[in-house]
């Protein structure tokens, strides 16, 4: 491999055209596999130190994005790194310097975060997450993050034709294959620990691939360095055209088209998790399609119509703006489905225009760098410029009317359905038009869906909205219904999934009339519905991750203001507070943590299971909240009680709309023989049957996985 490389020009004394060609082969096999190699490892640490973390932040969507940030900007760094070495280094220093750096990131692993990284809850989570991150899985993800432009570079001292470009497309497809095959080959059967160390030892040997490669280099000498370079002569219209400066406008799209990229992917990501939340793990599929169009446009381009792309594209936003005159059974279904195709549109246009508009090789580092800045910056705006300055999600029909406009002027400005070839003269005279069709979404997205909300709260744990319905005062967090209040004089009364008939109803009632004083445990506090039950003899311990709910509870909510109980509020993730609460002890313990998609897993595993039976006092009760749409939690709580000699039942609750109450699914847990399990109020509690526990899933903390419970595949 080296020889071909070093070689370069060839002459007919040096070596026959098959020995070139052998060569060649041969070389574009290493380089090939570096980049297959290193794509994949790029993809597999996300998910998986993602999961490392995700308990100890309450297993919030956001620890993804978040994570999406700090890979991005580091994925900037390592071009970034990439373009510098290639420009300002020789072939030998710059083999010397990347192997000093692939032996650093070898000695900083294995990447799993020790237990001393656990949050206490008084930190900034964005910023423990982010430093967290940097300390783990920086260095190595940093190198990695590299590979793919450096080893182009380094390509392209053999072949400095636009073939190269072609590996980018490879590149991709190894990060595609990564991330598809981690929730469904990888997740299920391997603890996280061993994916951590899994990782660990493919990097190893990533390590010694691209060693291989980066040593060739040293055989590469000044003269034949020099002869690689693109230095035709004057009169080639090619050298000419590679070598000759590229305008600001050119250079401004290389990153603002990625970023619009970028930030759709972010958006949409966010909106179909929280607010439409068809099913968990649904993140993986916008990234997925993220990445498809980077193989696409960067395999041949070919590949590349955007007036089609175009057409379709503007179909799905038309749909997204027309969803409510869908049938309401398939309308979410829908609405998600048009998103997905809209977000492929407008990266296949994004990625396709930047793939247009690529350099000669000679700029390819610098192409490559400023392509990542554009992802980078997306991730800045949506993770971090967003959250401070917007208390909802603005950003969502502000970004769909950008791409809505572009893709309009796009569509009209494409001369034929096969070529992109433009007239933008024709797209100039559109101008007002793409205009009008920019407003379009942002009314319709923006004003029409919040007329009914009366406060909006946002952080690192998504959006809080306080809204208002013909009985009271509701709080919601996207698709959520985190508790109502009615108007007075019924202020007091309980209502949603936590009325008297409900099943954690007629547990509380039960324990009062048998103990005159209880100590409850709340974790996830919502608007505090449950203290409406509380006595003056009562104490409640009141656990919540998310400070917004908290303040919102206290602004907005009177539940416990007008409670005569004791109260002490706890900030932090439930589980890693109750462990810090050695000496407490609960007569009943409460787990209302569940409701939503993106639950907290942590919380439903063995080892909590474990921590909550010692955190029950003599003849105390734990009560779990499962009432989900899309996740069937009742037999996995069967499993976990049944693993912890503790016995279980399943109470229904029926809902009635007229007092504000909800259908609701609880979990009564509590030693066998308990007198709970003898009140006639609870006698339509049923127990799980051998086959639900049979196939009822038992999730560790090093093995869970949401596909398991998942409705739809049951």
């Amino acid at each position: 491999m080296s020889n071909s490389i070093s070689s370069r020009p060839s002459t007919p004394s040096q070596s026959s055209p098959a020995t070139t060609d052998d060569g060649r082969s041969r070389s574009m096999i290493w380089f090939a596999a570096t980049i297959l190699l290193g794509a994949f490892l790029v993809f597999q640490v996300q998910p998986i130190i993602s999961k490392c973390v995700l308990p100890w932040f309450g297993g919030t969507p956001a620890v993804w994005t978040t994570c999406m940030l700090f890979f991005q900007l580091l994925l900037f760094g390592g071009y970034l790194y990439a373009h510098v070495l290639r420009t300002y280094c020789n072939p030998f220093a710059q083999a010397a310097v990347h192997l000093l750096l692939l032996s650093a990131a070898a000695m900083t692993l294995p990447i799993e975060p020790s237990d001393a990284w656990k949050p206490t809850g008084s930190e900034s989570p964005t910023l423990h997450l982010l430093w967290m991150l940097a300390s783990h899985v920086g260095l190595p993800y940093f190198v990695l993050s590299s590979t793919g432009p450096l080893v182009q570079a380094w390509l392209s001292f053999h072949d400095n034709s636009e073939r190269v470009y072609r590996l980018y497309a490879l590149s991709n497809a190894g990060s595609l294959f990564a991330l598809l095959s981690y929730p469904f080959l990888f997740e299920p059967v391997l603890s996280v620990s061993t994916q951590s160390s899994m990782w660990s030892l493919l990097f190893c040997l990533f390590a010694l691939v691209q060693g291989y490669v980066a040593v060739s280099l040293f055989r590469i000498t000044p003269d034949s360095f020099e002869a690689t370079e693109p230095k035709a002569p004057e009169t080639s219209p090619a050298s000419t055209a590679a070598t000759a400066p590229v305008s600001a406008a050119t250079q401004a799209a290389w990153i603002a088209l990625p970023a619009l990229a970028s930030v759709m992917l972010l958006v949409v990501t966010n909106h179909v998790c929280q607010d439409i939340a068809v099913v968990p793990f649904l993140w993986v599929l916008p990234l997925s399609l993220y990445l498809a169009s980077f193989i696409v446009c960067f395999d041949s381009p070919q590949w590349y119509r955007p007036k089609p792309i175009a057409a379709v594209t503007l179909a799905a936003l038309a749909l997204i703006q027309g969803k409510t005159l869908l049938p309401g059974s398939i309308q979410l279904i829908a609405e998600a489905c048009c998103y997905m195709v809209m977000l492929f549109g407008a990266c296949l246009l994004c990625h396709g225009e930047v793939a247009r508009l690529k350099p000669g090789t000679a700029r390819l580092t610098q192409y490559y760098a400023m392509l990542s800045a554009g992802g980078a910056l997306g991730g800045v705006i949506v993770a971090i410029l967003c959250p401070l300055l917007l208390n909802n999600h603005a950003e969502l029909p502000f970004f769909v009317a950008l791409v809505t406009a572009l893709t309009f002027l796009l569509f009209f400005a494409c001369k034929t359905w096969r070529q992109a070839e433009y007239d933008w003269a024709a797209a100039a005279r559109l101008k007002y038009g793409a205009l009008l069709v920019m407003i379009s979404p942002i009314i319709t997205m923006a004003f029409v869906s919040n007329n009914r909300t009366i406060a909006s709260q946002r952080n690192f744990f998504g959006v809080l909205k306080v809204r208002e319905k013909p009985l009271g005062i509701c709080l919601v967090h996207g698709s959520t219904l985190h508790g109502m209040q009615r108007h007075a004089p019924h202020q007091s009364q309980p209502t949603t999934y936590y009325g008297y008939e409900s099943g954690v109803g007629h547990v509380i009632k039960e324990l009062q009339q048998q103990h005159p004083s209880l100590r409850i445990g709340i974790v996830g506090l919502g608007c505090g519905v449950l203290t409406s039950y509380g006595r003056p003899t009562d104490s409640f311990d009141l656990i919540e991750i998310n400070p917004a709910v908290i303040d919102i509870a206290d602004r907005y909510f009177t539940f416990m203001k007008d409670c005569p109980s004791s109260m002490t509020r706890h900030l932090g993730d439930g589980r890693l507070v109750l462990e810090r609460m050695t000496d407490a002890k609960f007569d009943l313990l409460v787990l209302d943590a569940f409701s939503s998609d993106a639950i907290p897993a942590h919380l439903l595993t063995r080892e909590s299971m474990s921590l909550y039976k010692e955190r029950l006092a003599e003849g105390g009760v734990l009560a779990i909240h499962t009432s989900n749409n899309h996740l069937e939690l009742s037999p996995l709580v069967h499993n976990l009680s049944r693993d912890a000699q503790m016995d279980s039942r399943m109470f229904e609750g029926i809902g009635d709309n007229s007092i504000g109450t909800t259908h609701s699914t609880w979990m009564i847990i509590a030693q066998p023989g308990h007198t709970i399990f003898q009140a006639a109020s609870l006698a339509k509690a049923t127990t799980a049957t051998d086959e639900e526990l049979r196939e009822a899933p038992l999730w560790t903390d090093q093995h869970h996985n949401l596909v398991s419970v998942l409705r739809l595949w049951q």
